[in-house]
């Protein structure tokens, strides 16, 4: 384009404002489509890196466990202020979903198998079929009310309840 047409088109468009109005709302749509096509790719890598960034936190995961059980333990009558502190048998545990196939033989059974991969923009990993919370191995509560058998007896049968452990891994003590 020379100077001569940008020029005439310049002088167009001071005059009819409506094809003025035309190139306005073309520039906009223009200007939009190119900004939310840099926010569709800032999802996608997000949703990504959110995919890859789920580790297992221990500490994390106890922190909120305990503290939700001190607020329900707090709530049994006599038990009053509570500390607590759970342990863990193990971490998450993570399964992969596998493909193969399963050759029956009259004495034998042979499984041939491999882990479904799934790489999608520079993210490759398994295809995750669950993810197994970790077992908890004891609870330690200490209360207020600790010395009160009903108190304890409330507490280990909550928790027995609630975390699904026997009340041999359940100790209940007085707060000094």
């Amino acid at each position: 384009m020379n100077k001569e047409m940008l020029s005439e088109i310049a002088v167009r468009l001071r005059n009819d404002k409506k094809v003025l109005i035309i190139v306005g709302v073309m520039i906009v749509g223009i200007i939009l489509t190119v900004i939310s096509s840099f926010d569709n790719r800032a999802e996608e890598k997000d949703e990504n890196q959110v995919q890859v960034e789920k580790v297992f936190n221990e500490s994390e995961y106890t922190n909120q466990l305990e503290n939700k059980l001190e607020e329900m333990i707090a709530l049994i009558s006599g038990a009053g202020e509570t500390r607590v502190i759970v342990t863990l048998e193990c971490d998450y545990e993570t399964v992969y979903a596998k493909d193969g196939s399963i050759a029956k033989d009259s004495d034998s059974t042979d499984e041939d198998s491999e882990y479904i991969i799934i790489d999608s923009q520079d993210v490759q990993g398994g295809l995750v079929l669950k993810t197994v919370t970790p077992k908890i191995r004891g609870v330690a509560v200490v209360c207020a009310g600790g010395d009160s058998i009903y108190v304890k007896t409330a507490v280990t049968e909550l928790l027995s309840a609630v975390l699904d452990i026997g009340t041999n891994h359940i100790s209940v003590s007085k707060l000094r």
